[in-house]
């Protein structure tokens, strides 16, 4: 199989990204080719990582998929390569990852990825994401790492307290299920925990996103500073040195394995 194949299908579009696809499962490699390509996107795609990585640091790109997987070099290193790079130092990187496990995406996180995609990556999950990248002002936008989290919230709003379940978190909101009768911009106050290390967080929060009845994504604001400290440890897996931003200008790193919150 040649490690590099470039296709670009579809209308020519002034908006259109130049991707670039690297991993060494080649059903991977041809779904993601295949899928980027059918939507007009100019895509080049490797099965090597290590030409990959060269080719990354002669060529500017928009957009790139890595795939974790060794053995010459991991995605991670590859994204840390292409960060390195001058050239592609501000593109966004897509890590595709086999699992879950949370360990895993925050060291995505730390080296620099802006997403992490579980495999198999569906066309449904994909084109709202590539549709996004093509809006005006994308890379100038940027977004708060989001790790799954499955835990009990007690939510009161208007009176009432409800019992929501927690799908990911992220240092500026959460996003629980099922939905509540509430519209955006109310006001509720949220209770849950992290058993990690038995912190737990009375916090207010204000609906910013409602999925019909399935879900809804809550922004946290005014937060103490024990609870930010508790959210990004839990995110990131350590402290930042500096104050955390809780707007649009944080992080950029984005868990999309199951659901996700759009920030």
């Amino acid at each position: 199989m040649n490690s590099i194949l470039e296709e670009t299908y579809g209308e020519a579009d002034l908006m259109s990204l130049k991707i670039l696809v690297a991993d060494d499962e080649p059903v991977s490699l041809k779904a993601l080719r295949s899928l980027t390509a059918s939507l007009g996107h100019t895509v080049l795609a490797f099965s090597d990582l290590q030409e990959a990585g060269e080719r990354a640091e002669k060529q500017r790109f928009d957009l790139a998929f890595l795939g974790m997987c060794p053995p010459e070099l991991t995605g991670l290193e590859l994204a840390r390569r292409i960060r390195n790079s001058e050239i592609n130092r501000e593109i966004t990187i897509v890590m595709l990852n086999t699992t879950e496990d949370i360990e895993s995406l925050r060291i995505a996180f730390g080296e620099g990825v802006d997403f992490v995609l579980t495999k198999p990556v569906s066309a449904s999950r994909l084109r709202p994401m590539l549709a996004a990248m093509q809006s005006p002002g994308w890379k100038g936008k940027r977004h708060a790492a989001r790790l799954p989290l499955f835990t009990e919230v007690s939510c009161k709003w208007g009176g009432q307290e409800f019992g929501l379940r927690s799908m990911n978190i992220s240092e500026s909101g959460i996003l629980l299920r099922p939905s509540i009768d509430a519209e955006i911009g109310e006001e509720v106050s949220l209770s849950f925990k992290f058993e990690e290390f038995r912190a737990v967080l009375n916090v207010r929060a204000r609906i910013a996103r409602k999925d019909g009845t399935e879900c809804v994504g809550m922004e946290f604001f005014g937060l103490a500073a024990e609870d930010i400290n508790a959210i990004q440890l839990y995110v990131m897996g350590h402290l930042n040195k500096v104050g955390v931003s809780h707007e649009r200008g944080g992080s950029r790193s984005i868990w999309m394995g199951q659901g996700f919150l759009a920030e």
